[in-house]
């Protein structure tokens, strides 16, 4: 997903292991910071404004690795070359099928990659929130505030959280959909 100069991509979470410290070290990257115990990392490098971040997702099976600036590039194409990644089109897919587990898994993959919003998000975010299963509307509403929160901006979440909590009729989950849009009513929106 690109956004001027900013990439998120889903990388197997082994082949990135293998590659990820070797090709962004050859590309003059280094470890800046570490969180979350070691799943969330940032490499910076010293001569140029730009940096990946690192975030292991084991539930997932994916690490997903944002990268920002236009030094990034080379070493982006470098990582992607070897351990190539999760096609969104893939992804997508495996999410418009509500039923599956997949499903479920694929949302939250591709709310961890919005990076801009459009109607087709909205569609598919809707799709889950109007599930007749709760457990799916309840993922739905998890995967919407993280692509809010990745997105870093509001876009349809206010609307589609609104409609889900008219529409819910379980009480623990409308709890959930009402701190969900106390989350996203909190986040300011980066100028465009």
């Amino acid at each position: 997903m690109t956004d001027r100069e900013r990439w998120i991509y889903a990388l197997p979470t082994s082949e990135t292991r293998d590659h990820l410290t070797k090709i962004l070290g050859a590309h003059g990257f280094a470890v800046s910071e570490i969180e979350a115990g070691g799943k969330v990392s940032k490499w910076t490098a010293e001569a140029e404004a730009a940096a990946f971040v690192v975030f292991d997702r084991d539930d997932l099976d994916v690490t997903l690795i944002e990268a920002q600036g236009s030094g990034v590039v080379t070493a982006l194409g470098a990582l992607l070359a070897k351990t190539g990644f999760y096609a969104q089109s893939a992804l997508l897919e495996s999410a418009f099928d509500v039923t599956t587990e997949d499903s479920r898994k694929a949302l939250l993959t591709l709310a961890h990659m919005v990076v801009a919003w459009d109607e087709d998000w909205a569609d598919l975010f809707l799709l889950h929130l109007a599930s007749p299963d709760p457990i799916v509307r309840h993922d739905a509403v998890t995967a919407l505030t993280v692509a809010t929160l990745v997105a870093r901006s509001k876009g349809p979440a206010p609307e589609l959280l609104a409609e889900a909590a008219e529409r819910e009729t379980f009480p623990k989950l409308k709890e959930t959909i009402e701190d969900a849009r106390k989350c996203v009513a909190a986040i300011a929106d980066e100028p465009s």
